[in-house]
Formats: C-alpha cells, sequence, structure tokens
C-alpha cells in the first residue's frame, strides 16, 4: 500500500470536490440572484453578516431541498477542511497496519487536536 499515492488522490479529490461545490453554489447563487433569503448584495458584500456561524447541518440539509447556492458554499467547505482529517485518519490506520507505535501515538495526537480545533473550539472561544 503506497500511502503517499493514496494520501494525494484523497487530497486532490477533496480539493477538485470542494472547488466544484462552492463554484455551483456561486453559479446558483448569481443565477438566482439569492440564496437562503439572502440577496446577492448581502452575500457578495464585504461587510457580510452571512457567515459559517449561521450554517449548521440542519440549515445546509433544507438548502438543499431548496436548491440553495449558500448550502452547497458551506458544503464544500466542509468538505475542504474535511480532507486533512481524512488524510490523518488514513496515516493512522496505515501506521496501525504497519505496527508503528510511535508513529500511531503521534499520530492520534494529530488527529485529536484537529477535530478539537475543528469541532470543539470554536463553540470554546464564542
Amino acid at each position: 500500500m503506497d500511502l503517499d499515492y493514496i494520501t494525494g488522490m484523497i487530497m486532490r479529490i477533496g480539493v477538485i470536490l470542494s472547488i466544484s461545490l462552492v463554484a455551483l453554489g456561486v453559479i446558483l447563487i448569481l443565477i438566482e440572484g439569492h440564496a437562503c433569503n439572502y440577496s446577492e448584495s448581502v452575500l457578495f458584500s464585504r461587510t457580510s453578516y452571512v457567515n459559517s456561524s449561521i450554517a449548521n447541518i440542519n440549515y445546509i440539509i433544507k438548502g438543499f431541498t431548496n436548491i440553495s447556492g449558500l448550502s452547497f458554499i458551506y458544503l464544500g467547505l466542509i468538505v475542504l477542511v474535511s480532507v486533512p482529517i481524512l488524510r490523518t485518519a488514513l496515516a493512522l490506520a496505515y501506521f496501525a497496519y504497519e505496527k508503528n507505535k510511535l508513529y500511531i501515538i503521534l499520530t492520534i495526537i494529530v488527529l485529536f487536536n484537529l477535530v478539537f480545533a475543528i469541532l470543539f473550539l470554536p463553540s470554546i472561544i464564542k
């Protein structure tokens, strides 16, 4: 099993998928002129109050049922953030397969830090 090749493919596929989702979301917003009750001018303003703090899973799913561009953008960002976590989890599985205890411990620490920083730290900082 070539970890570098698999990691490279995961990174490429994740980034391409993320870019595609974000681009599709922007195109939908430009076509419709709004997304999830926000006008185009509000969404694309430099001082827009629309940011990721308004998005949760229910919000994104509801946006998909309405084919909202904003939901596609949020999903693209979630995919982009998930790529390093998936890469680290893959490395952990590889090191477990190789029975490399030192790298297993180090990778668990890195994976914990990633998950903690992405999922829990924002709610603590609020």
